[in-house]
């Protein structure tokens, strides 16, 4: 299954959806029958213009720049519905790549809910941050999710914008950085750029002289465990009433989620025992996985691959 096929899955071109931010690669594009709304921060023109200037964009892909239907923030989007749709009348909400970027994970979530019909899909791809340039990065937690939620965050702080520069790493292989890359790449051939004083300095410069410029950056880094945990967690605090129908495994340098819309008075009960004792499987699960492609494991799996003692 390709990610095009894991995102639209049980998704149909009849059906009302919303893309956000697919930028010069849409999944659900009208093009091919979707009868799907595009949210951008851009109009399309902007868009067609950002793309023609961009090397790493093949000119013939402009043409898949869609028309920009809603323009504004995801977390403002249940108010850019409301001016051209009806509330809770969308069949589902693709995100592809977007929710690491955003300031306030929380109330993107809340505005699906409301945007949503009851039943509604959100589908959603994040990159691992494993396999990319979040290598060396803790994962996100609940704890500053909330923290961004009770700020109101609109855009990244200097504190954000330092962890992912202070971080950033690259694959070198034969040659070449590499931004992206998978579990099964050699993790000693990853290392982090020397960029720590570039960072810093950054941040001091900020903190002398603030503004409101948007500097995009990887607000979050999640591997598939991690993420599960903060949104069961929202749900048994009551933030969020969507269903998690599927979290996948990881698929080159991302992995997939479907979540299904609920009405709060219908939310299935769960026994407090069965929530705490699914977030001690999932507290494991992060710390299996955070080891995964270490370079320790890597020489083990490696070593047994050589003596023939791996699995027939």
């Amino acid at each position: 299954m390709d990610r095009r096929e894991h995102l639209t899955r049980f998704l149909t071109p009849q059906q009302l959806g919303i893309e956000i931010g697919p930028y010069w690669n849409p999944l659900v594009p009208k093009r091919l029958g979707f009868n799907c709304v595009i949210l951008d921060v851009f109009d399309a023109a902007e868009l067609r213009r950002l793309a023609a200037d961009d090397p790493n964009i093949a000119k013939d892909t402009l043409a898949h720049i869609e028309e920009v239907d809603l323009v504004g923030t995801c977390t403002n989007m249940a108010e850019l519905v409301a001016k051209k749709y009806s509330l809770g009348s969308f069949d589902y909400i693709v995100s592809s790549h977007n929710m690491e970027h955003m300031p306030d994970p929380i109330t993107f979530l809340q505005e699906c809910q409301k945007v949503l019909k009851p039943n509604g899909i959100l589908s959603i791809a994040v990159p691992d941050r494993r396999t990319c340039f979040d290598y060396f990065r803790p994962h996100s937690t609940l704890m500053d999710w909330l923290e961004a939620y009770f700020e109101k965050r609109d855009r990244p702080t200097a504190a954000q914008l330092f962890r992912q520069n202070s971080l950033h790493s690259r694959l070198f292989r034969n040659g070449q950085e590499i931004g992206s890359f998978t579990l099964e790449d050699n993790p000693a051939q990853i290392r982090p750029l020397q960029s720590l004083k570039q960072a810093f300095d950054a941040w001091k410069a900020y903190e002398a002289n603030p503004d409101t410029v948007y500097r995009d950056v990887h607000c979050w880094a999640f591997t598939p465990s991690s993420l599960e945990l903060i949104l069961r967690d929202l749900g048994f605090l009551g933030l969020i009433h969507m269903e998690i129908q599927q979290v996948t495994a990881t698929y080159g340098n991302e992995f997939f989620l479907r979540l299904r819309n609920l009405d709060a008075s219908s939310t299935p009960a769960v026994s407090t025992t069965d929530f705490y004792e699914q977030r001690r499987k999932l507290m494991h699960q992060i710390n299996d996985e955070a080891s995964e492609n270490s370079i320790r494991v890597y020489q083990m799996r490696r070593g047994r691959d050589r003596t023939g003692s791996g699995p027939k």
